[in-house]
């Protein structure tokens, strides 16, 4: 028994996990550094796929977690565990007839293909990081060349106006009504020798500068504005605007009419059970994609594990039985994809219909 522990754990700990050290370091430092990119640019699309490998890879991690847990789990009466590598028979050659052969089987042969898929997932998760890390620089390159540069034309530009500028002729003093004294032109067409004489235009004294605007406040010091209230940050509305807003229609959405898959499996406590999907459900749209657009499939098998590194849900437009009638109805439900202790990141079997 000890020893079946020992070996199970031993093969287990060769799974290099994804909570190490330095890749996570590294996909953490990736992830949070802000790029000046387009969405559809290459490092952007880059950041996507990282994402996406990483929750596969975590998925293999839970689903592996599972099956050595229940492969060295003592049995309810007692007796050895069902082992990762010890033999399914007995002293006399037969068959042990204290397991499930068959399901041993399949458990352990599932655990050998995780760790395949687990190393070439580590693989491909550093050769995104060092790709990553290359347009990063190559980027940061770029946008810093191209400040030095802008910077360095900006600041020629700006002292050749201001030597222009100081070098003109000055305008003769004007009386400020407003002071009651005599002002004179600054080079930059402030007025100089009056208090909040920077804020003020000399070619227009009499115009109201910022320093002479009041702001409409509330008795206890709120800003409003006909009906808005700025005082509870951007975006709130009060009053009437607010109701106003409430009773305008809201649009709907015109599901798809025709299903292009059906829902044949569910497993208990997975992402799928979770989000309400039964055994029988017609799949009318998954997220944006519908019969017109799936690809034989690759374009869910795609979506998945990016809206799990995302972790965003998906809005799944189903046509379901009503009980026993044939009665039909559409339910949309928010299906979020996730690692959990089955296998893959959904929990449940899709197949044309």
């Amino acid at each position: 028994f000890f020893p079946s522990i020992f070996v199970c754990n031993k093969i287990f700990d060769s799974i290099p996990s994804t909570s190490s050290a330095t890749q996570q370091q590294k996909l953490r430092h990736t992830m949070a550094q802000d790029s000046a990119d387009t969405p559809t640019s290459l490092l952007s699309i880059k950041r996507k796929q990282l994402l996406s490998l990483d929750a596969q890879k975590k998925a293999l991690e839970t689903e592996a977690e599972a099956i050595v847990s229940e492969l060295t789990a003592v049995p309810p009466g007692g007796g050895q565990p069902i082992g990762i590598d010890t033999p399914l028979v007995d002293n006399e050659g037969f068959p042990r007839a204290d397991i499930d052969v068959y399901r041993a089987r399949s458990l352990r042969k599932r655990f050998h293909e995780i760790q395949t898929d687990h190393k070439e997932l580590s693989k491909m998760i550093d050769g995104s990081l060092l790709e990553i890390s290359a347009l990063m620089n190559e980027q940061q390159s770029t946008t810093q060349n191209l400040r030095t540069a802008t910077n360095t034309n900006n600041n020629n530009a700006n002292d050749d106006a201001e030597i222009q500028a100081r070098l003109a002729p000055k305008p003769k003093p004007k009386f400020d009504a407003k002071t009651g004294k005599w002002v004179v032109k600054n080079w930059d067409g402030s007025v100089s020798g009056v208090e909040n004489g920077e804020m003020r235009s000399f070619d227009d004294l009499n115009a109201p500068s910022p320093a002479d605007t009041v702001a409409l406040t509330s008795g206890d010091g709120s800003n409003q504005s006909d009906g808005v209230d700025i005082s509870g940050g951007r975006g709130s509305v009060s009053g009437g605007t607010q109701q106003r807003l409430q009773q305008q229609p809201q649009p709907t959405v015109e599901e798809p009419t025709t299903p292009f898959a059906l829902i044949d499996e569910v497993s208990p406590n997975s992402p799928a059970h979770e989000a309400g999907i039964l055994v029988g459900d017609l799949l009318l749209r998954f997220g944006t994609i519908t019969g017109e657009n799936h690809r034989e499939f690759r374009a869910i098998a795609e979506l998945v594990p990016q809206a799990a590194g995302e972790k965003r849900s998906i809005p799944i437009a189903v046509l379901r039985k009503e009980n026993s009638s044939d009665t039909t109805v559409v339910k949309v439900v928010s299906l979020k994809p996730r690692a959990w202790a089955g296998r893959g990141l959904l929990g449940c079997h899709i197949k044309p219909c």
